[in-house]
């Protein structure tokens, strides 16, 4: 049964919590801003640092340093996070926007937010998940 809703700050606290539970990746670090415009809560901004393969911290707010910045619109988001859309799709196809150094998304980062428990992660929330 769906109990959190997406994006929301015990949404956000559900991921800092799974992610945490990551595999370890010594040396894979860096921190990412992700933005989602037009949610039911508004815009919303958060930083996942990223430390040893595994998300360290999740940081609700637009204030911060991150490397890179990921901007969704609503619909794509929701997308990408029940795990309907492939982020490699969506950045090709300009269904997100990744600004300043993307290539610590998409390449550096991958083997975290590509990897097989990255998706688990998201498939275990978004059946508790009202989108």
């Amino acid at each position: 049964m769906a109990n959190l809703s997406f994006l929301s700050e015990e949404w956000l606290a559900d991921l800092a919590d799974g992610a945490a539970d990551l595999p370890e990746q010594p040396g894979v670090d860096g921190v990412v801003r992700f933005v989602v415009t037009s949610t039911p809560h508004g815009k919303v901004q958060f930083r996942l640092v990223v430390s040893n393969g595994r998300v360290a911290e999740v940081l609700v707010g637009r204030d911060g340093e991150a490397e890179a910045t990921v901007t969704w619109k609503y619909a794509d988001a929701v997308a990408q996070f029940k795990g309907e859309l492939d982020p490699d799709v969506a950045y090709m196809t300009g269904r997100c926007k990744v600004e300043d150094a993307y290539a610590r998304y998409i390449f550096d980062l991958r083997t975290v937010f590509g990897s097989p428990a990255w998706a688990d992660l998201l498939a275990d929330m978004a059946v508790r998940t009202e989108f």
